[in-house]
């Protein structure tokens, strides 16, 4: 049976709109200032460690700031069991923070892809931070100028960060782009389950980081997205693409760029989903044997009937990035699924025949 599968997907990018802040949000752990509700959401995450798209395993959600002293973010971790989320670190600069319910930030304001800086945190607000630079890792490596705060709620806890410029060595200006990843790590099932913002990023694999950008992304203009071009391709190559709130951009391998509306790349995925069902339908027609002929029949109806459920959700309201992203992911799945059935059914007829 021919191998079936998807062709060669462009890199996912996460791009972030990192906004400059009138009024700086109090770092007390509550999230209820003013400038947390103006600001996008960060909140496509994949599951960590993996370096195809897999659902996140624990939603989170973040929102990053900047002004003249620093970067600012609020993370809200949605927990259905806050009572058991793992908190046993208290002290400074243990290398064993990531080992209670935490958050790793990781930043790299030059894009090396072998140098950052991590600052770690739990519920406990226990601070580790350490540096790789060139590829070695500084352990010993201590700043004192940022802040973290935690509160909780009875369905999420939450996090307030704040590091200064000082602290990073860098200030940005606005339009600059800054590798950038956000992890999180959650016990309270009493097993490991860990999402990152960026595919496949860690601090094991910082060519895979997202990026923010400093100021407003959108409209996006040529020259915003030759800074992205400059900061993307050193290290995911020229073949990626960035999702945007209700936007896909795709830098293709020539070099150019290609803008959709998220609506319209899900349905074309759709409408190749659609096709696959036909042409595995026809297949199953063919099908000689009773008893193999009902069982594949039995199989198609119930990918035609998941497929008509992601095809009412490709109609529905408008889509968002993740909510667009892991629908048309669904539907590719299904495709291969369908695709799979077919050759299945053609190669019985091909026996049959003989």
């Amino acid at each position: 049976m021919p191998s079936v599968g998807r062709a060669a997907e462009p890199t996912i990018v996460s791009v972030y709109e990192c906004r400059k802040c009138e009024a700086p949000p109090k770092i007390d752990g509550r999230l209820d200032d003013a400038t947390w509700k103006e600001l996008p959401a960060m909140e496509d995450f994949f599951q960590y460690w993996k370096a195809t798209p897999q659902p996140p395993p624990l939603r989170t959600a973040a929102r990053l700031c900047y002004d003249n002293a620093g970067l600012y973010m609020g993370v809200t971790l949605f927990e259905e069991r806050v009572g058991k989320i793992k908190a046993t670190i208290k002290n400074r600069d243990n290398p064993l923070t990531w080992t209670d319910d935490c958050i790793e930030v990781m930043i790299d304001p030059h894009n090396k892809a072998e140098s950052y800086m991590k600052f770690v945190t739990n519920p406990l607000e226990a601070r580790y931070e350490e540096k790789m630079t060139n590829g070695n890792l500084d352990s010993s490596w201590n700043v004192e100028g940022w802040k973290v705060a935690v509160s909780k709620a009875s369905d999420a806890w939450f996090i307030e960060f704040f590091a200064p410029w000082g602290d990073l060595g860098v200030t940005p200006q606005d339009g600059d782009v800054w590798s950038f990843d956000l992890v999180r790590y959650g016990y309270s099932t009493g097993s490991f389950r860990g999402v990152s913002w960026s595919l496949g990023g860690s601090g094991a694999a910082p060519k895979s980081f997202g990026y923010l950008y400093f100021g407003r992304v959108m409209p996006l203009d040529q020259q915003k997205l030759n800074k992205l071009e400059q900061a993307i391709i050193p290290t995911k190559g020229q073949l990626f693409r960035v999702l945007l709130p209700r936007l896909v951009f795709t830098h293709t391998a020539t070099g150019e760029w290609e803008k959709r509306p998220m609506a319209d790349w899900v349905r074309d995925a759709c409408d190749s989903a659609s096709t696959s069902a036909t042409d595995a339908a026809e297949a199953v027609v063919a099908v000689t044997d009773a008893k193999e002929k009902n069982r594949l029949e039995s199989e198609l109806d119930k990918r035609k009937s998941r497929l008509s459920h992601l095809l009412a959700d490709a109609k529905g309201p408008a889509l968002g990035d993740a909510g667009g992203f892991w629908l048309r992911e669904d539907v590719l799945k299904l495709k291969k699924e369908l695709d799979e059935l077919r050759w299945e059914a053609l190669v019985m007829g091909l026996v049959a025949a003989q």
